[in-house]
């Protein structure tokens, strides 16, 4: 028995001195894990995401291409606005062009009675000459150069709204819709005055919560 005593006091030695160093490496490892697992998780959140992204348009190159009409459109993969932008385009270079002619026409008719009251011997056989007279010619004349030039700033309006349609359209993707967006419009009746407040009004509410 003396002689096991030892042997079994020798052994607990071991044990304790064993845990005590092994515990502190075993927190350790669970303490690293612990923080590993967070990082694994936004690594595989931000590859999804890269992942989802990377079919997405550009804003950049949404807009370069925006200066080749319909293009961007076209890029963004909207083909619903190509007759739109085609439609904006059509209707604003007819007007424009047309006024043109128009006017060039009534210039044309202007000039040519213009040149018969300064030149002498010069007969003026412009059909438009010979209907109206020269103040007449003028007022037509200016009225169709303001209708063209007009027509010619709406179809540069409408070039660069379809750029910036294009622009915005490529930044719509990244735009993220959780539940915390809310939009809420609601009916406002004030029948009374609040002194030094609001007065008696009606009207609508809108609130937006993001």
């Amino acid at each position: 028995m003396k002689s096991l005593i030892p042997q079994i006091a020798r052994c607990l030695l071991v044990f304790l001195f064993s845990a005590v160093i092994l515990m502190p490496s075993n927190t350790l490892a669970q303490e690293q894990q612990k923080v590993e697992k967070p990082k694994k998780e936004k690594q595989k959140k931000e590859k999804a995401k890269k992942k989802t992204k990377a079919g997405w348009p550009s804003p950049h190159r949404a807009t370069l291409w925006g200066f080749i009409p319909s293009a961007g459109q076209i890029y963004n993969k909207k083909y619903w606005k190509l007759p739109i932008v085609y439609a904006g385009f059509g209707v604003t270079g007819y007007f424009a062009f047309s006024n043109r002619s128009e006017y060039l026409k009534y210039k044309e008719a202007y000039m040519c009675a213009e040149r018969e009251d300064n030149e002498e011997g010069y007969v003026c056989e412009n059909p438009l000459a010979q209907r109206y007279n020269k103040n007449d010619l003028l007022s037509i004349t200016d009225y169709y150069r303001r209708n063209m030039e007009l027509s010619f700033i709406l179809m540069g309006a409408w070039y660069i709204l379809q750029i910036l349609d294009a622009t915005v359209d490529a930044h719509l993707y990244y735009w993220n819709v959780d539940d915390n967006l809310t939009l809420k419009v609601e009916p406002v009746i004030q029948p009374f005055n609040i002194p030094n407040e609001l007065p008696a009004h009606n009207g609508v509410r809108i609130t937006l919560k993001f």
